[in-house]
């Protein structure tokens, strides 16, 4: 007999997840009463009635993502609501990020789009010019560097960015790096955290006019339509006032 809470971590160890994604899926199943089920004695149909039952859309939706990947349960993924953050100022989230010993790694993930495990896999070696190669990410739970779970592909950077990535020797900890955020950002009054930085990226690249399709390049996304739908609204109030009033 396996225990869905003791299946989580072999699927963990199997596919290389974050500890985020892990501490996510024992939340999520522990929800709904799954953890110390055995793995064999949920059905699809038990399931189903399980996640219906939560109101919110989009905890519905990451509940069966982590069914299909924990259960291998065949169900179909329902839609969410795109998530919205209150963005700090610029100068704010760069003060937040002056506090931190990993400004560096902050700063590729503000100004880069980097999720925080290729944040933390970059090195001097991986820049040339205005480029940076984005192949390679630290793998969260167990601190190896493998290759990104997404597209491959360099990116243009700022130069002054590229300039700071010269003192980059060795990779870093993606958990001390978030929880690194975490504690600069109460200092400054804001929480900050890894996704709301590269949200940043993305929502101030459009609403500084860069083309969608630049936009999805640089976040590298396998389609634009993933752009579409997680930040082309970010600004949308905004944008109509602009012209409409």
């Amino acid at each position: 007999m396996t225990l869905i809470k003791h299946r989580i971590i072999e699927v963990a160890l199997e596919r290389s997840l974050r500890a985020t994604t892990v501490k996510s899926y024992e939340t999520l199943l522990g929800r709904i009463g799954l953890l110390e089920r055995d793995v064999t004695s949920v059905t699809k149909e038990q399931a189903l009635e399980l996640v219906w039952e939560l109101q919110n859309p989009n905890t519905r939706r990451s509940t069966v993502i982590a069914l299909r990947s924990v259960l291998g349960l065949e169900i179909r993924v329902p839609r969410g609501m795109p998530r919205r953050y209150e963005l700090a100022s610029e100068d704010t989230l760069r003060m937040g990020l002056m506090l931190s010993p990993y400004e560096i790694r902050g700063l590729l993930m503000m100004y880069a789009g980097l999720r925080v495990g290729e944040a933390c896999a970059v090195t001097s070696r991986d820049v040339q010019g205005d480029r940076l190669v984005v192949d390679k990410q630290v793998v969260e739970l167990t601190g190896r560097v493998g290759p990104v779970k997404t597209v491959e592909a360099p990116i243009v950077i700022p130069y002054w960015l590229a300039e700071r990535l010269a003192l980059l020797k060795e990779s870093d900890s993606p958990a001390a790096v978030r929880e690194s955020l975490r504690r600069a950002g109460k200092k400054v009054g804001i929480t900050l955290n890894p996704h709301m930085l590269r949200h940043w990226y993305a929502t101030h690249l459009l609403a500084s006019g860069v083309p969608m399709v630049v936009v999805s390049r640089q976040m590298r996304h396998s389609d634009i339509a993933t752009t579409l739908r997680t930040y082309a609204q970010a600004n949308d109030g905004l944008a109509i006032h602009d012209v409409l009033g």
